[in-house]
């Protein structure tokens, strides 16, 4: 018999199946068979029956899909010598078939198969193989459906039919192999009384949703005529018969057509019931329908719902089929809760600050007993690592974490080792860029295989952003790119022979063979050189092994031998990498080998094989209720019950998910029949049990606002249709959904009853001068004795950034290290520009040949390699020797240097002077001058004023070429040592508070015209610290570290006296003079 137990809650389930299972049975060492859809599903199960007061443990249960051991079933029905263990049109095995059918001459000759043929060999030689994989992919999963949910179609086929080429293509299939599935399982049905092997007594299906109408007709069968008992125990929404209930939209065009008949609609008698139950179940409802129509016994388990809240009494209404909105009532509660945000991020981060006021609220509630969904698990995972685990924050200001476990995740989305093996599968293809070849190296697998750690992949990153590495591996690789007159420039082996030979040459940059050696590897560093040559050659080696076609057999030798165990560390802690690795590996074999495949297949086709069985839901499904909260993708039939249950990512156009129909797909232009699947029909119904599946809090999310413009945006249509019923049926009203602000430290996430946790974003929503007054900090104990000059003028330059820096080992910006570039540089930079100036002028002032620096810039990398970049050098010269010739003629050419040291305010402050033949101290630089130049000239000059009364000239190349002058006149000791005091003292209230006094702001006032007024100055002091964005100026507040402390409206006034009480001397001291002409 067919014993059918509907419920609306899926743990009183639970203990029915208990029950039934401890009834006992011919052969007690037999284990029960459960068939559940999902790894998920089983897992909660086998939990709950260990926790079942009648039972106290789950053991010897069995677990299989449904699909699955229906097969099994068959086998034994028909015997092991009848059909093999696995399915040749199994969906995996039945693409390897294809393939190879498709390219057969009975195929590819038959105008009969002129589509799929033109399909895949209108591609380039290199790419049908991977096309035509691609299609025998398509094909396999539409034959699958087409043998659950039409069989008739498929009988057809066999009996001759043959009005498309999908049925001529299926005939061929037979042709090979007769017994497919369905043709066994009427066999089995024929032969269901004398079985080949012992039925088990009893089967349990649980919590399934939806069965193929074919498989139901199976099981009935086997019921009837085998004696087989079926338990299915299934989720049920409605205890009422809503089977013929139509949902608002169906009820319209029944209204619609009632009245193109009638005058009125009073005759007209619509069964619409619960419009949640009937808009979002059709899915379901379906399923009901169907199997009423085998259910031998119905035994109802329908529960209410224990609580009175909000979420009850919209489960109480779909429960009893009751449409609330006949009967609204005003009760609105936070038992469910509607979130409209701006991004992923500022979901995830509503939802933690919203989970932690729960666990806050509720001791009972544990990190097992929430569940958080999302349409596309792998869009949200990195935002509930970062902020869930607290990832990347100081112990100080972390956000209180919680436990999460990520379900459903690709394996080569989740760990960089499985991502990087399936990247090295496209060698062949690569262009070698640097920074694709450092990020292998950063995988610790592949890290610890050749014998690099962290910090040297790091050095070797600096290495070869000096050999100027940027792509190609030499310039027979780079031609296949870029034709036959690319060179070996930026090259792998250019770059690497500039390092090697450097090695061996010694400690200085030297020309040799139009190479630029480069000095950066001594000693024993050249080890960790080796190993990164080691890395490439193991890279060449496998890109030319890589580029011919071989057997799957062959591939799974070379893909374990060559590339797995030959990259990738074998360390214990490595060992889940490998174990999927082997797995999927081993599983291609076997496909293949079923499916008697023996022909050479190129690389392409091996990784999209791969990637497709790394997909699997056997390997996503894993981390499915850890004890942690548990994030996961919404997948049919997971209605697990949660106390809380989230959903992120509730967004028009996102969810329901569409998958659009394939042109070849012929159930899509065919009639919708019952029992039919959908993505669209499955989603919906899946937010309907999500709803269900809440006990205490149901959170919804969705992103309301666009990113970039603020404008509004929808919803998902299930959301929709839920805020209408809460709307129309109880008190709830859409200005409760909460609106986030745009960013985490809006003050307003720490306002209201549930106030944000982070501490970190607090200190974000206070004024500029309370943070200042929160960050003061005692004195550094011991205070640092002795400074550099260059050291005051770097803190001094600016305040906030060495506050930053030295007391709260704050980094703000990005990594001082240079970024790999994976293009060749197309033009020159300035920095560029100005070191070759700089070195220019040094050999114009020192009448030195300046013919080797030009060498050395053409051969370092750093400029293009194109005709006009001569010129440019050329341009470059000039104006080195122009400014070279002004510094002559200004006496500043012959300069000594002088060490000193002095004792200031306890401190003992060292530096090098530039001393002109004529006494005075000289600073040039070849730019034009900021606030820093001003400033350390201005250090420059006291200090050499302690040891005697000189003047100071500072020479800078203004953005119009013209020569720009800053002096200063000579002044005594005692003067000095006062102003060089003063500046030692701000030095040290720059390590215990942050300060705006930033020198380019100093430097804005110290060139405006003597006898400016207050106004005036104010007027560019607030264009100095604002600057200009329509011209593409920052201004001071953009600094970041400025802008961290204060805010960007401050306060100018105080912000002026404070200037003038600092650098007021100096700015009256300083005279700032242009030419006329350019140099």
């Amino acid at each position: 018999m067919i014993h059918t137990f509907p419920g609306n809650q899926l743990e009183h389930l639970v203990g029915p199946l208990a029950r039934l299972l401890a009834m006992p049975v011919s052969n007690p060492l037999q284990p029960d068979v459960i068939m559940v859809q999902h790894p998920g599903m089983a897992h909660w199960l086998n939990m709950e029956l260990a926790a079942e007061p009648t039972r106290r443990v789950a053991m010897n249960l069995e677990y299989p899909l449904p699909v699955r051991y229906f097969w099994t079933l068959i086998r034994r029905i028909l015997g092991s010598d009848r059909m093999p263990e696995v399915s040749p049109y199994q969906r995996e095995i039945l693409v390897w078939r294809l393939y190879a059918l498709l390219a057969s001459e009975a195929v590819t000759r038959d105008p009969a198969f002129t589509e799929p043929t033109r399909y895949w060999q209108q591609q380039s030689p290199r790419q049908q193989p991977l096309r035509r994989f691609q299609l025998a992919g398509e094909l396999a999963d539409l034959y699958e459906q087409y043998l659950m949910y039409r069989p008739d179609w498929i009988r057809d086929w066999d009996a001759g039919q043959a009005d498309h080429w999908q049925a001529r293509l299926w005939q061929a299939l037979v042709a090979e192999i007769p017994d497919h599935p369905l043709r066994l399982m009427d066999e089995a049905r024929e032969h269901v009384t004398e079985p080949a092997e012992a039925l088990p007594e009893r089967l349990f299906i649980f919590g399934i949703n939806s069965l193929a109408p074919l498989w139901l007709e199976f099981i009935s069968e086997m019921s009837r005529k085998a004696g087989v008992d079926f338990h299915i125990l299934y989720l049920n929404p409605s205890d009422e018969y809503w089977g013929d209930a139509i949902s608002d939209r169906q009820a319209a065009r029944q209204r619609a057509r009632w009245l193109d008949e009638h005058d009125d609609d009073s005759g007209l008698v619509l069964d619409i019931g619960n419009p949640l139950l009937t808009g979002l179940g059709h899915q379901g409802q379906q399923f009901v329908r169907l199997l009423s129509e085998v259910a031998d016994e119905e035994m109802p388990l329908f529960t209410e719902p224990d609580n009175d809240d909000l979420l009850a009494r919209l489960q109480s209404d779909v429960l009893h089929l009751r449409d609330g909105r006949e009967a609204p009532s005003d009760h609105c509660d936070s038992s469910i809760s509607i979130v409209s945000a701006h991004s992923a991020l500022r979901e995830v981060q509503a939802l933690h600050d919203w989970l932690l006021h729960r666990f806050n609220n509720d001791p009972e509630l544990a990190p097992r007993d929430v569940v958080v969904m999302c349409p596309n698990v792998e869009q949200y995972a990195p935002f509930v690592e970062a902020v869930f685990a607290g990832r990347g924050e100081a112990l100080s200001e972390r956000v209180p974490p919680l436990p999460s476990s990520i379900a459903d995740r690709n394996p080569g989305d989740a760990d960089p080792a499985v991502a990087a093996f399936i990247e090295l599968l496209s060698l062949p293809d690569a262009r070698f860029e640097v920074s694709r070849v450092i990020s292998w190296l950063q995988v610790p697998a592949i890290q610890q295989r050749f014998g690099l750690d962290t910090e040297q992949v790091t050095q070797l990153s600096q290495w070869l952003n000096a050999a100027a590495i940027h792509w190609g591996l030499d310039a027979e690789h780079k031609q296949q790119w870029l034709g036959e007159g690319a060179g070996e420039r930026y090259s792998w082996d250019q770059g690497l022979e500039r390092l090697l030979i450097g090695f061996a040459w010694g400690d200085e940059e030297v020309v040799l063979r139009d190479r630029l050696l480069l000095p950066q590897v001594e000693g024993g560093d050249a080890v960790v050189l080796g190993r990164l040559i080691a890395f490439l050659r193991a890279l060449k080696a496998l890109r030319r092994d890589m580029a011919r076609a071989r057997t799957i057999s062959d591939w799974q030798t070379f893909l374990h031998e060559r590339l797995r165990q030959a990259l990738f560390s074998t360390e214990r802690s490595h060992e889940w990498i490998h174990e999927q690795l082997r797995e999927v590996i081993r599983e291609l074999g076997q496909y293949a080998s079923y499916a008697a495949f023996t022909d050479p297949v190129p690389l392409t086709v091996i990784r999209h094989a791969l990637e497709q069985n790394l997909q699997s839901p056997a390997r996503t499904g894993r981390q499915f209720m850890t004890g942690q909260i548990t994030v996961c993708s919404m997948v049919p039939m997971r209605s697990i019950p949660f106390r809380v249950v989230a959903i992120l990512g509730l967004n028009d156009g996102e969810f329901p998910r569409q998958r659009p129909p394939l042109g070849f797909d012929l159930m899509a232009n065919d009639r919708p029949r019952p029992g039919d699947r959908s993505r669209r029909g499955d989603d919906r119904y899946l937010f309907l049990e999500a709803i269900l599946s809440a006990r205490d809090h149901l959170y919804l999310s969705y992103q309301g606002r666009d990113l970039n413009t603020n404008a509004e945006r929808q919803p998902s249509l299930v959301l929709t249709e839920l805020m209408n019923y809460l709307e129309g049926a109880t008190g709830w009203r859409r200005d409760a959904i909460r609106a986030l602000p745009l960013q985490p430290f809006s003050p307003a996430n720490y306002q209201g009853p549930e106030p944000s946790f982070d501490p970190g974003w607090l200190r974000l929503t206070e004024s500029g001068e309370e943070r200042e007054q929160a960050q003061r900090l005692p004195p550094p104990d011991p205070e640092p004795d002795q400074l550099t000059l260059e050291q005051l003028v770097r803190a001094l330059e600016n305040p906030a950034r060495h506050h930053a820096r030295q007391r709260l080992g704050l980094y703000l910006e990005e990594s001082e290290l240079p970024e790999l570039e994976d293009v060749e540089p197309f033009a020159a930079n300035h920095l560029s520009r100005y070191l070759i100036q700089e070195a220019l002028i040094h050999c114009e002032l020192q009448g030195v040949d300046d013919t080797p620096v030009l060498e050395r810039a053409r051969l370092s990398g750093e400029l293009p390699d194109h005709a006009p970049m001569a010129s440019e050098l050329a341009d470059w010269r000039e104006q080195a020797s122009g400014f070279a010739q002004a510094l002559m003629d200004s006496g500043a050419a012959d300069v000594q240097t002088a060490a000193v040291e002095y004792s200031i305010d306890g401190l003992t402050l060292a530096a090098e002077l530039t001393m002109a033949a004529d006494g005075r101290l000289v600073l040039w630089r070849m730019a034009n001058p900021k606030g820093k130049d001003l400033l350390r000239l201005w250090c420059h000059h006291l200090m050499a004023n302690l040891g005697a009364e000189r003047s100071s000239v500072g020479i800078h190349r203004g953005r119009d070429g013209a020569l720009r002058v800053m002096q200063l006149e000579a002044m005594g000791r005692g003067e000095a040592e006062s102003q060089l005091t003063a500046l030692v003292e701000a030095w040290r209230e720059s390590l215990c508070e942050p300060s705006r006094l930033h020198a380019d702001l100093m430097r804005e006032l110290a060139t405006m015209d003597a006898d400016a007024d207050g106004t005036k100055r104010l007027r560019a002091l607030r264009k100095a610290w604002l600057g200009d964005s329509w011209n593409g100026f920052p201004g001071v507040k953009d600094d970041a570290y400025v802008g961290w402390f204060f805010d960007e409206d401050t306060d100018t006034e105080s912000l002026l006296a404070a200037i003038d009480r600092r650098y007021g001397p100096l700015m009256a001291a300083v005279t700032i003079t242009d030419t006329t002409e350019a140099v």
